[in-house]
């Protein structure tokens, strides 16, 4: 009896498993239209990520760059540029997709209010606009008196050596903040071969922004130093430790090159912008996070565009 009982309680669980219910959810239909990606620098030459949107259920293989997008640049209400396509294949642009860039050849300019206009058949026109702002920090008395040039043996071939550069760089940034804007100081040679380092400093401002902050509570800033928007005037001295522990893999082929201190303002949009599209990043396959949404100041389309500053000092 008890035998009969355990075959019963199977073939029910049996069929319950096996019943499948159907629901037909109808989804909206997807009109595509243009998404843009575009930050434009002042005393550089303007570049923007051109695609166009999908269906959620499509796949990813459906998200093409619009290599035939007419992409003009208004200067004040003043077209003057019309950007270039190139299919740099060997660039990630926009979220890792490999679409290509338009590049135009016109200086942007700190100050002034730009748009940028796609059209593209089969497609609304789309634009956005933005002001690049004007930098007030400025970076003075620059010392590189402290570097010097030191080798590793290769790991590739014995008795062959790479070079690279070590040592202090110190400079001044004097000026006030904005709360608008966030402030990232960068440094390189020329060549954009050297961008290790660690930062002494005391100052406030900088070393209490959680941005600059390691895991173990030291500041090592791999890639740039963040100044993080709030009201303060800066007047400090800054000491940078190039290539503290050594190059490991960023050796230089050319050491005669000077050095290049990088001043770079975003605004605050810009910042939550990127804050945004690193957690739409993290998402991608977790199934239990939620749903990220990129902010998007495009009209007739979708994207981001924004405008910020950048000042360069060279030392040689």
């Amino acid at each position: 009896m008890k035998f009969l009982r355990y075959i019963i309680l199977f073939t029910v669980i049996g069929f319950n498993i096996s019943c499948e219910k159907e629901i037909d959810v109808d989804l909206p239909d997807h009109v595509a239209k243009i998404t843009i990606q575009c930050n434009l620098i002042s005393g550089e030459l303007p570049e923007a990520t051109v695609s166009h949107s999908i269906h959620s259920v499509n796949s990813r293989d459906d998200f093409k760059a619009l290599s035939d997008a007419e992409v003009v640049l208004f200067e004040n209400s003043v077209p003057v540029d019309t950007l270039k396509y190139y299919d740099n294949t060997s660039d990630g642009y926009f979220y890792g997709f490999r679409l290509g860039v338009f590049k135009g050849d016109y200086i942007v300019h700190s100050g002034k209010s730009y748009k940028v206009q796609v059209n593209s058949k089969n497609y609304e026109t789309a634009y956005g606009e933005t002001t690049c702002p004007t930098n007030f920090i400025e970076i003075s008395e620059i010392d590189v008196s402290g570097l010097k040039i030191d080798s590793m043996e290769s790991y590739m071939e014995e008795g062959v050596f790479d070079y690279y550069r070590t040592g202090k760089v110190t400079f001044k940034l004097t000026g006030p903040l904005n709360n608008g804007f966030h402030y990232y100081i960068s440094i390189a040679d020329e060549n954009r071969e050297v961008d290790a380092f660690e930062l002494i400093s005391q100052d406030p401002l900088i070393v209490t922004d959680g941005n600059n902050i390691s895991e173990d509570g030291t500041i090592y800033p791999s890639d740039n130093l963040h100044i993080s928007s709030s009201n303060g005037n800066l007047n400090t001295v800054l000491t940078i430790d190039i290539n503290p522990q050594g190059a490991w893999s960023d050796f230089e082929k050319d050491l005669t090159d000077g050095i290049e201190l990088r001043l770079e303002t975003q605004s605050e949009e810009y910042y939550q912008f990127i804050k945004k599209v690193e957690e739409y990043e993290n998402s991608e396959g977790n199934p239990f996070t939620e749903m990220v949404f990129l902010p998007n100041n495009i009209k007739g389309g979708y994207g981001f565009i924004s405008g910020g500053a950048v000042q360069k000092k060279i030392s040689l």
